[in-house]
């Protein structure tokens, strides 16, 4: 019998509605990322964003906007 957890179910689901990580950055003008859900493809590569605080992500997330976005 095989256990599925609800953590791999959800990882299913998201892989098949958003594109990996390498198809988004190769397109002609990359979309902003806001700090959502995000997959590589490639398996030699892991997300750090799975191990940070709620704290660290909100500041990253927000200097990243504020990059992308530059100055007004």
């Amino acid at each position: 019998m095989v256990h599925t957890s609800q953590r791999d179910l959800d990882e299913t689901f998201w892989r098949k509605r958003i594109l990996p990580e390498e198809d988004r950055r190769n397109r002609p003008i990359p979309p902003l990322w806001n700090g959502s859900y995000r997959w590589f493809r490639s398996p030699n590569i892991v997300d750090l964003w799975h191990y940070r605080s709620p704290a660290e992500k909100r500041r990253i997330t927000d200097f990243m906007w504020r990059r992308q976005l530059g100055p007004r």
